[in-house]
């Protein structure tokens, strides 16, 4: 797999050397699930669209290193964004262009539906080829948004992918963790900890289970937390501290709610690892 540098570099070259404002949609069209090697099995053999976007999250890494892949849900809806901010305008749109038109293109074949019922917003408005974007979106196509997403309804996310394989999943998505555990581009172990904790959200697991659904034993987890001068707890308190400010600045959940989605058994234990790790109360921070 490539760094985040060295595909930076030979997307810039291309970009440069071919002056084609829809070469990253012309890239996604073209990108299969085989062209992703084992990560490629893992996807196709997943059993719907939303299992598919959540394995997508987990592999960011090695699908697109220089860019953020995130989903954010919004009741039975879903969305799938993708950010890049610290990259140049060219490079990130080219990057979010390829990402969502391989996405939408791909899971067309693998559902077998036309109308995905997906709809794309863009950060920016195109340079040129305007309808390209028509051709391979569809008409709901919102430029100069907020954020580049791609949001699916609930029946979106419950389209059943027709390769789909329980058994065949299990021992793809195991290689895939293999292979990243032992590649030097793949990210640190504690990254991908991080990103398996905020797509889990209600539910975090415990450090045995981390581990086993990363297919290590948990003293070698904790072991590789440890040279990365991290621990399991201080990982899930940082991703728990990110959560909460969200629901307390975009939500107003009272307090004891928030607390239980964030896997407390009290709003004052809640409130208390909060003021550790903010030096502010929730109510302190809503006000501000």
């Amino acid at each position: 797999m490539l760094s985040a540098s060295q595909s930076d570099q030979l997307s810039s070259q291309a970009l440069r050397l071919s002056g084609d404002f829809a070469l990253g949609l012309k890239l996604g069209v073209k990108l299969n699930m085989l062209s992703l090697g084992i990560l490629g099995y893992a996807l196709m053999s997943c059993a719907t669209v939303e299992k598919a976007l959540y394995l997508l999250r987990r592999y960011n890494q090695a699908v697109l290193p220089s860019m953020t892949i995130d989903i954010v849900t919004h009741g039975t809806s879903a969305t799938l964004v993708g950010s890049g901010s610290h990259l140049p305008s060219d490079l990130e749109r080219f990057y979010t262009d390829t990402l969502f038109a391989a996405l939408v293109t791909n899971l067309r074949l693998l559902t077998g539906k036309a109308d995905l019922g997906a709809e794309l917003q863009l950060r920016y408005h195109p340079l040129d080829n305007i309808d390209r974007y028509g051709s391979i979106f569809g008409e709901t196509v919102v430029f100069n948004a907020e954020k580049s997403a791609l949001s699916f309804s609930q029946e979106s996310l419950e389209l059943a992918i027709t390769s789909s394989n329980p058994q065949a999943q299990t021992i793809f998505q195991r290689e895939c963790d293999r292979i990243l555990a032992v590649d030097e581009n793949s990210g640190s172990v504690s990254e991908r900890i991080k990103q398996i904790l905020i797509s889990a959200r209600l539910r975090f697991p415990s450090a045995a289970e981390m581990a086993r659904e990363m297919y290590m034993s948990e003293s070698t987890l904790q072991r590789r937390l440890s040279n990365e001068g991290s621990s399991y707890q201080t990982l899930l308190d940082q991703v728990r501290y990110r959560l909460a400010l969200e629901y307390l600045n975009g939500t107003q959940l009272p307090v004891s709610e928030v607390a239980e989605l964030l896997g407390y058994s009290s709003a004052a234990n809640f409130r208390r690892s909060f003021k550790r790790w903010s030096g502010m109360t929730p109510r302190e921070i809503r006000s501000a």
